[in-house]
């Protein structure tokens, strides 16, 4: 099969699976928020999110594991293949047993001594803390498995467990109704057990499948594990300032304001998330291929990836993001009924942010390729993990404005991108002017006229449901032809010519 075959297949496959995610979370979520009541929906994310702050360690060692292990399949060394795999199992056993120590030892402190709990609902957020902790652990013990489907480009088993997963919370939400017992200590165990179902999944299928996976051995390679520690280690940064934004800002939340907001803040970041899987989808079918372009040294091949692949990721944003940030309103009244105080404004300047950084969040993969990530990291990220420091010290002078962290988190989403672009000039010889004039150009002004002809249109009808149809249906016609007539180049559009005439026979 064809690179761009391949790359477009998987990419079809986490899209038709990331759709079907988003109907079963429309309907899960409201169910969840009303059968917990928004204080335990609100305890229950941010008592997850003390683990989820120490699962950063774990997310960059999955980078570093998918890298090395896609690195080795563009050099087709089976030797490399199987010392990478086993190594990179035996960090993670390690890393789980100390993972687990700490956290049993120091969360339980601060949840019990220092979060903003009421007291009636102690026992309870304590065990949601253990069962977290438990997924927690089994979770990063697969990890090196299911970088190995990632790096293998089996997307089709990883959307298929997607789905499995997505199903089997369904069904969680669904019994939770009916369930007499504490919902929430109930609903913890039952999550728990969906993560020990799905990753097993992933083990067993890795067991029979690839190569490297069979007969594993806990072995230490000095080479290997001293480059995967090494890379892992700066990506560390990185992981550090995404989990402080969305799980640190949680905790700083409640110590301020309660659990109340906690609710809002995690709706709006579940709305951030299903967005992310726009761009994440596009990134997960194509950063194993820059690895392998650079892998056998084809940088021109690469660096063409990543400039097509960053405004398409774009674009996919865009068509649902823009539609969300003129009904937001409209939308989370007919998803939820209730909405917590605040989750219009959040969920709206979280996807302002998430925009800046898709603009440049591509590029990226070309420094994991090169294992130049360093530099990028030690100023990037490190402008990002300012949000916390700078959003406690405005909120100890400012007091109750519960929207200071995010207008925070825009400003640093500026400075990153910039951070981002000048390191990958000065590291990897991005052609900085020409990125400006090809992609950063182009996306801003096909968003900014997108968007001003939509939000135009549609505030001329009073808000309804019939106005959000409207303005889905308008952005579906006309953000395409937006792209089509300002947004792609002679080669793009020559691609999707070719595309759709092979498609439909012509």
């Amino acid at each position: 099969m064809s690179t761009n075959t391949r790359i477009a297949k998987n990419t079809l496959l986490l899209y038709f699976r990331m759709f079907l995610l988003i109907i079963v979370q429309l309907y899960t979520v409201p169910i969840v928020l009303r059968t917990l009541g928004a204080s335990d929906y609100g305890l229950y994310y941010v008592v997850g999110g003390i683990v989820a702050m120490f699962s950063f360690i774990g997310g960059s060692l999955s980078s570093g594991s998918q890298r090395f292990i896609a690195y080795a399949l563009g050099k087709r060394d089976i030797k490399l293949l199987k010392r990478t795999f086993d190594t990179t199992v035996s960090i993670y056993i390690v890393f789980a047993i100390i993972s687990f120590i700490v956290l049993e030892i120091g969360g339980i402190w601060f949840l019990n001594y220092q979060m903003n709990i009421p007291a009636d609902r102690l026992i309870a957020a304590n065990w949601c803390y253990q069962f977290s902790l438990l997924a927690f652990v089994i979770n990063l013990m697969v990890i090196p498995y299911m970088a190995t489907v990632i790096a293998h480009e089996r997307m089709s088993l990883f959307a298929y467990l997607s789905i499995l997963e997505c199903v089997l919370k369904l069904g969680v939400a669904i019994a939770l109704q009916y369930i007499l017992k504490d919902k929430l200590i109930v609903y913890a165990i039952l999550i728990f057990v969906v993560a020990v179902l799905v990753q097993a999944v992933y083990w067993l299928y890795c067991r029979f499948q690839f190569a490297e996976c069979k007969n594993y051995s806990f072995s230490w390679s000095s080479k290997t594990g001293k480059e995967l520690l090494t890379y892992s280690g700066w990506n560390v940064v990185g992981s550090l300032a995404i989990i402080s934004r969305q799980q640190g800002l949680n905790v700083l939340l409640n110590l301020f304001f309660g659990t109340i907001l906690n609710a809002a803040h995690s709706i709006a970041q579940q709305i951030y998330g299903v967005l992310m899987q726009f761009v994440n989808n596009l990134y997960m079918a194509t950063r194993p291929q820059i690895t392998k372009f650079y892998a056998v040294g084809d940088t021109v091949e690469m660096w063409n990836l990543v400039f097509r692949s960053a405004k398409l990721a774009f674009y996919l944003l865009m068509l649902i993001s823009i539609p969300l940030i003129i009904e937001m309103n409209t939308i989370l009244m007919l998803w939820l009924g209730d909405v917590p105080q605040y989750t219009v404004e959040i969920s709206i300047l979280m996807i302002i942010s998430m925009l800046i950084e898709t603009q440049v969040n591509q590029i990226i993969a070309a420094f994991q390729a090169a294992n130049k990530i360093k530099r990028y990291q030690l100023y990037s990220s490190t402008i990002l993990l300012c949000n916390i420091p700078i959003t406690y010290w405005l909120l100890r002078i400012l007091g109750d404005v519960p929207l200071v962290p995010y207008f925070v988190s825009i400003l640093l989403s500026v400075l990153y991108a910039g951070s981002i672009l000048w390191q990958a000039k000065v590291e990897i010889q991005l052609e900085l002017n020409k990125y400006i004039k090809q992609v950063i150009i182009k996306l801003c002004l096909v968003f900014g006229v997108a968007f001003l002809c939509i939000y135009s249109i549609s505030t001329l009808m009073s808000p309804s449901l019939y106005r959000v149809l409207c303005t889905c249906l308008l952005s579906i016609f006309l953000i395409p032809f937006i792209v089509w007539l300002i947004g792609l180049d002679n080669i793009e559009k020559s691609f999707c010519i070719r595309l759709l005439r092979d498609k439909l026979h012509l």
